[in-house]
Order: structure tokens, then sequence, then C-alpha cells
């Protein structure tokens, strides 16, 4: 163990450099909205180089406090285990502890060894079913993030150690397991985030959170073939029942057969999603064809003889609405698909380190945007106590031979205001 470095106003902040790998993507059940996956998270000591001895204990209770927030595992599968700790041989270059419960890992440590240089490291894999709101307003031309939220139990407080992740920016997907390639198109990239829980109250506590997100995008041509084709066709058939020229009984009898046929329709697309609050891009299509068969049924009502010119008239309506369909399909479509492309932001720099770099002068500056402090339902991005840095800001860090603890009395004026 190194000596612990400058401290003041308070316990050290050590950063670790955070991997991730998706490894598995096994189900998504739409209509319990969750999915099954597995994730490989790494963690290495980025800075200071090596734990002191006083705060070993601390920084490992960190991370056996740490557990998946939206884990769908039963009670006592996902609760905390009674770790055992095991102290690695001074020889050791990769020496692991780990800690099991039911027969899976849960947390996996690698010992620092400063004679090899070997950082101190923690591994955890994940795996199970987690919960996920699923937005599914553009269904099904939708593309889904899945989300896997990690929380450690350790609250951020000024007296004691704390800990700070920064995006190592190796994490990729890796998929060993993909049992979704008929149906979804294949995650391209992971997302890694670090954030906070939110608090109403200043008196409440506050504890790290780390947010693996990856998008998956539905392929549309089973229910394009299984929905709307039959959906459209059933509305055309009902224009047949215009060549029954003087038989009303025979026209209204032909249209509302093929009007119950759509009413079996909905309920299959009905069973398609989870019970939801709002209308789906496809709820809507086979809404508006009930509008057209009832439109059908009034004529057949009130119109006499037979009205070739009505039959056009709603054909011509039908095929405008389609093709506006089919065009916002398209459109939105390409847009869903555009957000499968984006490479994932990079976290922002915290206010109080934005400051205590300009203080000091060093040359770099840094640009404020006006979505940093942008703040999901159950995600703060915002660091209440100043601490989170960017890869730059711990290259300058290492550079400079500087404690973050420095850096943030510096910044504390700021921070606290």
């Amino acid at each position: 163990m190194a000596v612990s470095p400058t401290k003041k106003h308070g316990k050290t902040t050590y950063y670790f450099e955070v991997r991730v790998n998706l490894d598995k993507l096994m189900a998504i059940d739409q209509q319990n909205e969750s999915f099954k996956a597995q994730v490989f998270l790494e963690a290495t000591l980025r800075y200071p180089p090596q734990v002191c001895d006083d705060d070993d204990a601390d920084v490992l209770t960190i991370f056996q406090r740490a557990t998946v927030e939206n884990s769908l595992a039963k009670p006592e599968d996902d609760g905390h285990p009674e770790l055992k700790f095991q102290r690695a041989t001074k020889n050791s270059l990769a020496k692991w502890d780990i800690w099991e419960e039911n027969g899976r890992p849960k947390l996996a440590m690698r010992r620092q060894d400063p004679v090899r240089k070997a950082p101190l490291q923690f591994v955890w894999l994940i795996h199970g079913e987690f919960g996920e709101e699923l937005e599914l307003q553009n269904f099904p031309f939708d593309v889904q993030d899945l989300t896997v939220m990690i929380r450690f139990g350790w609250p951020c407080k000024d007296d004691r150690v704390q800990v700070r992740f920064i995006d190592a920016g190796k994490s990729e997907v890796f998929l060993n397991v993909f049992c979704l390639k008929n149906a979804w198109t294949q995650p391209e990239a992971v997302d890694v985030q670090f954030g906070f829980t939110k608090t109403k109250g200043e008196k409440l506590e506050q504890f790290p959170l780390i947010r693996i997100r990856c998008q998956v995008g539905r392929k549309p041509k089973f229910y394009l073939v299984n929905v709307i084709l039959p959906v459209a066709s059933i509305v055309l058939a009902s224009a047949s029942s215009l060549a029954v020229s003087h038989d009303m009984g025979g026209r209204l009898g032909a249209t509302l057969t093929l009007l119950l046929t759509a009413v079996a329709y909905k309920y299959l697309v009905a069973e398609m999603v989870p019970r939801i609050s709002y209308n789906t891009m496809l709820d809507w299509y086979v809404l508006v064809c009930w509008a057209f068969l009832l439109a059908m049924v009034l004529e057949n009502c009130f119109v006499k003889g037979n009205q070739p010119k009505v039959c056009v008239i709603f054909s011509v309506l039908f095929g405008v609405f389609n093709v506006g369909f089919a065009v916002r399909a398209h459109c939105i479509y390409n847009s869903e698909r555009q957000r499968l492309k984006k490479v994932p932001s990079p976290q922002p720099p915290s206010a109080g380190y934005r400051n205590f770099r300009k203080n000091a002068c060093f040359d770099s500056e840094s640009d404020t945007d006006e979505n940093e402090s942008d703040c999901e339902d159950d995600f703060n991005m915002e660091d209440p106590q100043g601490l989170t840095l960017t890869e730059e800001d711990v290259k300058l860090l290492e550079k400079n031979n500087m404690s973050p603890m420095s850096s943030r009395s510096t910044a504390s004026g700021c921070i606290r205001n």
C-alpha cells in the first residue's frame, strides 16, 4: 500500500476507470416490460495509483454494497450477500478474491501489487432479468433502450472515503449469445454514464449510480405482414358490398362481418403490447381502418342503389391514408435508426472542477454546455460534492501530481453555492 495523497477538509477520493462488455442478450419480454442479459463490468483504480491502508476497508465495502436497481430477481437471490474477504499473498500478481451467493459469482477483486504495478481491480458479472419501461409510441417501428442501473450503497458525505468513476472508452458489445436476431437488430454500442440518486430534500443522502445502456431496434416485417396487410385487405374488401344494388340486408351483412374481423385483429394487436395508457402507431392504424369500415356501414344504410362514385371516393381516400401512413412510418423508422448510430456523449465535468481549472490557470478551457445538468427521472448527473472528473481532468491531476482533495477545497466555494 502507498502513502495517501494530500488531504484537505475530508477523506480521499479514488477514481476508478470503468469498462463494460455486453456479453449476452437472451430475451425481451414485451408484456412484462423486462429483458434478460449478462453484463461484464470491470473497475480499475486510476488515481491515485494505490489505496492507502486506512481506506482499504472502506473502498472494499463500497463495491460490496453495490446492487442492481432494476433487477427483477427474488429478494433472496439478489440481496446483500455476506461476503468473506481473503487477502492475497504478497507475491501474487493476479490473485482474485471471489464472493459467491447461491452458487453464482457476485464480485471478484484483484489485489493491488506495488512491486509489479498491478492496480486494484474489481470485476462484476451481472446477469439476470431487468425491468425496463418500454416506449411504444412508435411501435412497431420503435427503438428501445435496455438499461442496467447499479447503485452503490455508500452515501456522498464529506467525512467518508469517496469513489468516483471514469469512462475508460473501451466498453463494447461482445455478444456471445444473441437470441433475438429475427425480431431485433443487434446493439452496436454500450453507453456508460455515471450519476447520483435524486433527492427532494437537502437532508436526504445521495448515492453513486452507474447506468449501462444499449439500444436495439425492432424489425417491423412481422407486423406489416401479419397485421397491417390483412387489416388493409379487410377494408378494401368491404367495398365489394357496393356491388349489391338493392339488397340492403346482404350489403350490411357483408360489411358487419368484415367489421367483426377487424375487431378480432384489434384484440390481437392489444395482446402484443403491455397494458399502456396511450395508443401505439399500430393502434392508430387499426382504429382508422375501423372508421373506414364504419363509414361503409353507414353508406349501406343511407345510400340506396349502386353508387360507383362512392366506391371510387372510398378507395381514393383509403389509398391516400395508406400512403400517408407509409411515409410517416418510413420517417419514424429512419429517425429511430439514427439513434442507434449516434456515439454516446462524454461525461460532463463537474462545475467545481471547471472553476478550479480556471483559477489554477491551466491552459485548457472547458466549454459550458446548457445540457450538462440535464437529469432524467431517476438519474441525476450533478455531483453533490463536485468530485466528478473527466478523463482529461484526471490526466491533468496525474501530470501535475495533485490530489483530488486539494482541487475540491479550491473550488469548494463554488460547489457549496
